[in-house]
């Protein structure tokens, strides 16, 4: 039988005699100075696996009956506030979300398993450091070095770095505070504004709207290690403006006739640690109320609200990226573009139709899987009809952290840091010779922020900036960027759907794989199987149920082997490039390549690539090596032999004598953008629902199933679908089903199955997540079904001895008037009380080896951390704990042992027992 996770968590609780925090307490509530906290985390489970000297943290598992189970880890000091999220994963297992309770130290997850998993077969993972092992994971090797950048032309346009003509102003604007849903204390509406002077004729001018991410909001001005979670700051405590950290890219483009204003978020950062989305849709919330309160602004301030630009930063990005989503063109305002900085983006979703450029920092500490990445590659497959640009950046050398000033060392009015915190001799160490200094970043961040402006504000001269093309500009100095992009009027072929493999030859091997990231011994369709060192971006890990998609895999060991794709679509390459997504084995190192074009007829040309055959990975860094597809461009224009109109393969040829590459898709690329919809993909939001369990026939146990209600914001105009996954309840309600969206469809339902039984407890919510797949996107990405318990708690009977002589033993008993659909865990603790009191040495050394940290203690056993448990299983009745006495020769007259004891029902009770000699 199902029932509710706070009443299961309050039994759960009550077993191992702690008081338990609902996992969505408020961060408001944690202790105010983080540098030494006082709230001590919750005891953690009720089974926990012995430390080893690497290990860090403590781990436990907490069985919630039919398969169920909390894990949590509890670290030894407050965990960092920033933007990427704590992570438990396990080979073969898959979490629910994972949030952090309000000690800030606390990491839960459930999941659903055949049996309680393992602590020592978890990982918790943060910013690509195992937080449960010593040391750092992310250092890489001393002797990572970077390569050969790609050989760079100067862009033919006006360096978008360069300072314009118009002089500037700013000023700030504090409103009402906005309630958000899940956050107690309101979310402060502040924000910052360069514009041009209000003299300075620029015409209409585009708004850009800055979102921070997640960072520490209050500090101690005094001390350098105290900072305060507690919201609003009170105190000595200061708020740290971290939306002030864009100014340098504000007064850039106020100087070129933009209007900017930046938003303070710190009231989410103080109080999202609970929320299952990490606060994306209250961030989204926060845009909406900013941009609403500038229809009343803009004619004042010559602004033109239908060219919108939002550019977030870390959790910002993903925020910002959520608002382009909700944001209806009945808007009095329209997103023209969004710019998203080393974004998160754990819902993995993208806006459809709102051209994106996403910046990925290739040495970011905080989102080290720079996950942004998957803003580029869902969009592929959501709309045939969106023609807006996505575009992927990745900036060799930066950091997470460079690109806001408040979160720079030197800059900052607050404590700040460089977030990669490795070996600084190491790859992306702050010594490594391809490491950007502060500046530098900062160089790039303006450049190409302001570039990706004038992009979707309509000037497509600087498009090369963004679609693979290796052009550089004065104002970014040696800074590597690297590009790729999608959309924008490609006509794409995608491995496994459109393209086929080709007949491989001259000892290649192709094959099409899955896009994902599996262990050695994991299945071999992977295209990941057994990589364990290096992030991939454009793969899902094992443990993640997210959506996958599939991959071109040519491998080759002599040169001459030649590989590829076949479609039955023609590509028209006669005035567009083509442009191959290509992801380099680092284990296989560098590559020659060429590539082969075939057409109807048979005819074929065999082109170097732009800029040269040679194709290397991004870095030779160990864990810091990042796979990530590299744009491979090819002008065919005036090849002869074939007609270009109609190319039917794409072929690569290995000149190298060895190499494997991975191919995400190949595209006929334009150079200039395609005119992009007046629409907005239809966006799909699902529900929370709460049924009575209900009287099962008989007394039986039977299935039944609910029906989970979801609804649909705007039109659905062709057949669309979502990915659901189900976890939670019951091992039976674990599912992976495509829930299809026909037109017109405004609201449907999710079937999910539940159990109905006539025992109290068995169960908890089971959560629901969804993805879009086609002609759709998420909004409330997660919904729920919870099933209120109608069975009575049962009624809980404790037997304990209370006298007993040396040579027997001290017996809990604990009975219950009927069974469970939970497991319970009942235990004791031996406490101090009255003397003269049992020692160590009147109980077996061998007992005491199993029960204490050391395994033995001779001092009195209230001393000696002595907590002993059990468990009633589920539709069990009775447990029972002994503490066994040792019988000696000695008089020692009447002894007493107080123990403290819970049943796992109701409220602990304590009793001394009597020990009297023999």
């Amino acid at each position: 039988m199902t029932t509710t996770r706070r009443l299961l968590a309050v039994v759960a609780a009550a077993a191992l005699g702690v008081t338990l925090a609902p996992a969505s307490a408020s961060p408001a509530s944690a202790s105010p100075t983080l540098a030494a906290p006082t709230s001590a985390a919750p005891a953690p489970a009720s089974s926990a696996a012995e430390p080893d000297a690497g290990e860090v943290g403590e781990w436990g598992v907490t069985a919630l009956g039919d398969g169920r189970f909390t894990v949590s880890w509890t670290a030894p000091d407050v965990l960092p506030l920033n933007s990427d999220r704590p992570t438990i994963s396990g080979a073969g297992l898959t979490f629910g979300p994972t949030t952090t309770a309000a000690d800030g130290r606390t990491v839960r997850a459930v999941v659903t398993a055949e049996a309680a998993p393992d602590p020592a077969d978890l990982d918790v993972v943060l910013s690509g450091d195992r937080l449960d092992e010593a040391g750092s994971d992310p250092a890489g090797p001393a002797s990572g070095r970077p390569l050969a950048a790609p050989r760079a032309t100067p862009l033919d346009a006006p360096d978008p770095g360069a300072a314009g003509p118009f002089p500037t102003v700013s000023s700030d604007y504090r409103l009402p505070g906005v309630r958000v849903p899940g956050m107690p204390q309101p979310i402060e509406m502040v924000g910052h504004v360069v514009e041009p002077a209000a003299s300075a004729a620029t015409g209409p001018r585009p708004l850009v709207v800055f979102l921070h991410g997640r960072h520490e909001v209050c500090y101690d001005p005094d001390d350098d290690d105290a900072y305060a979670r507690r919201w609003p700051c009170r105190g000595r405590f200061e708020e740290i403006p971290s939306h002030l950290g864009y100014v340098y890219v504000q007064q850039l483009l106020a100087s070129q006739g933009y209007a900017t204003v930046s938003v303070r978020v710190n009231g989410i950062n103080a109080q999202d640690g609970g929320l299952d989305d990490g606060g994306a849709d209250a961030r989204a919330r926060i845009v909406r109320e900013h941009l609403d309160h500038w229809t009343t602004l803009a004619a004042a301030h010559q602004v033109d609200l239908d060219q919108v630009v939002l550019v977030g930063h870390s959790r910002g990005g993903e925020g910002v990226d959520r608002a382009s989503i909700e944001i209806p063109l009945s808007a009095p305002y329209r997103v023209a573009g969004q710019v998203l900085i080393a974004p998160t983006d754990f819902a993995s979703h993208t806006a459809p139709y709102v051209p994106t450029a996403t910046v990925l920092p290739y040495c970011d500490g905080d989102v080290f899987d720079i996950q942004g990445q998957k803003f580029t590659d869902t969009a592929r497959d959501l709309a045939t009809d969106d023609t807006s640009l996505k575009s992927s950046l990745l900036v060799m050398g930066a950091n997470h952290n460079f690109f806001n000033t408040e979160w720079t060392p030197g800059t900052a009015v607050a404590p700040a840091n460089d977030d990669w915190g490795a070996d600084p001799d190491a790859a992306c160490g702050r010594r490594a010779p391809d490491r950007l200094s502060a500046r530098g970043q900062r160089d790039v961040g303006k450049a190409y922020v302001a570039a990706a402006v004038r992009l979707f504000t309509g000037d497509d001269a600087y498009l090369p900036l963004f679609d693979g093309s290796a052009v550089s500009v004065p104002s970014t100095g040696d800074a590597v960027v690297r590009s790729h992009a999608l959309g924008g009027g490609r006509d794409v072929r995608r491995p496994g759907i459109e393209a086929t493999p080709t007949l491989a030859g001259g000892g290649a091997r192709t094959r099409i794989c899955t896009g994902r990231v599996s262990e050695a011994t994991g299945p071999v369709a992977d295209c990941g199987s057994g990589i364990r060192r290096f992030v991939a971006p454009h793969w899902s890990s094992s443990y993640e149920p997210i959506p996958t998609r599939a991959f071109l895999e040519l491998d080759w060991s002599r040169a001459g082997a030649v590989g590829g794709l076949r479609f039955d679509r023609p590509l028209d390459l006669s005035t567009d490039r083509l442009a191959l997504r290509t992801i380099v084995d680092p284990r296989r190192g560098t590559v020659d390549l060429q590539v082969r074009l075939t057409d109807g007829a048979g005819g074929t040309v065999t082109l170097d690539p732009d800029g040269g055959r040679r194709l290397a990975p991004l870095l030779d860094a160990g864990e810091a090596t990042k796979l990530w597809a590299q744009a491979v461009l090819v002008d065919a224009a005036g090849a002869t032999g074939i007609d270009l109109t109609d190319v039917r393969s794409v072929e690569l040829v290995g000149r190298s004598t060895r190499g494997r590459v991975w191919v995400a898709d190949v595209a006929a690329a334009p150079a200039v953008l395609a005119a992009v919809p007046a629409t907005r993909a239809p966006q799909v939001s699902l529900g929370r629902l709460r049924i009575d369990e209900g009287d099962p026939p008989g007394r039986r146990t039977v299935r039944r199933i609910a029906r989970v209600p979801f609804t649909i914001t705007g039109d659905v105009t062709a057949p669309a679908r979502m990915t659901v996954v189900t976890t939670g309840q019951t091992l039976e309600s674990r599912q992976r089903f495509s829930v299809d969206v026909a037109p017109g469809q405004t609201s449907g339902t999710i079937p999910v199955p539940y159990l109905v039984d006539d025992v109290h407890g068995g169960g908890g919510p089971v959560q629901i997540t969804a993805w879009p797949a086609r002609n759709l996107a998420t909004d409330v990405y997660q919904g729920s079904l919870t099933v209120r318990d109608d069975d009575p708690l049962p009624k809980v009977r404790v037997r304990l001895t209370r006298s007993v002589r040396e040579g027997a033993s001290v017996v809990l008993t604990v009975r219950l008037s009927a069974p469970l659909g939970d497991d319970l865990y009942p235990n004791l603790t031996v406490v101090r009380g009255p003397g003269p009191l049992l020692s160590g040495a009147d109980v077996p050394a061998a007992w005491l080896r199993r029960v204490t940290p050391d395994g033995s203690c001779t001092q009195a056993l209230h001393r000696c951390q002595i907590t002993l448990g059990t468990r009633i299983r589920a539709g069990g009745t009775t447990a029972r704990i002994v503490i066994p006495v040792r019988a000696d020769a000695r008089r020692e007259g009447v002894e007493r042992l107080t123990i403290r004891y819970a049943s796992g029902v109701g409220r602990s009770r304590r009793a001394t027992v009597v020990v009297r000699d023999r």
